[in-house]
């Protein structure tokens, strides 16, 4: 008999269930579909045609396309990323303010009549979340795509072929920085 912990016991295969239904979710295209009608619209993705005719294999902006192989729709052959990436949510490290202070900050700001709150808000889901680098995370992977099949990405403006890679931090800023008027 193996021994098992009480997570095993009581999730049982309830997150490998879930991983499997989220996969089963993921739009699919087989390789062949992809190269007569989506490849070409990745060359210049930002476009409202090419973003319109997109949004017909993935539904929606923010998942990414899984091209699989033609004779075996279980074997994906890579997955183009979505093209709008989410904030991930992020914990607060020891030091960083944590919601519960956060949110005991924000009630004494509205006793004091509640100026600044909408800025202390925004800070506070800015320190929470952190944005995909878009270059790494969606255009390149794009490139290596496109460069696959002998294609490139037409030159998008503002995108620089040496541009970093990491955009700078804020400055951090805590909900006790503020200067009130009692």
């Amino acid at each position: 008999m193996t021994s098992q912990t009480n997570e095993q016991l009581m999730l049982g295969n309830a997150l490998q269930t879930i991983l499997s239904e989220q996969q089963n979710m993921m739009p699919v295209i087989s390789e062949y579909q992809f190269e007569r009608e989506v490849l070409g619209l990745l060359e210049n993705p930002f476009t409202i045609e090419s973003v319109q005719q997109y949004s017909i294999y993935v539904g929606e902006l923010t998942k990414p396309l899984n091209v699989v192989s033609n004779s075996d729709r279980n074997e994906i052959l890579f997955t183009v990323p979505a093209l709008v990436q989410s904030p991930i949510t992020t914990i607060p490290t020891g030091s960083g303010i944590t919601a519960d202070t956060f949110m005991r900050s924000l009630a004494r700001d509205m006793e004091l009549g509640g100026r600044g709150t909408n800025d202390k808000i925004a800070m506070f889901m800015i320190h929470l979340t952190r944005r995909p680098d878009y270059l790494e995370v969606v255009l390149r992977p794009i490139q290596a795509i496109l460069a696959r099949y002998n294609r490139t990405m037409v030159d998008l403006p503002g995108v620089e072929a040496d541009a970093p890679t990491t955009a700078p931090k804020a400055a951090s800023q805590t909900s006790f920085s503020d200067d009130y008027e009692d």
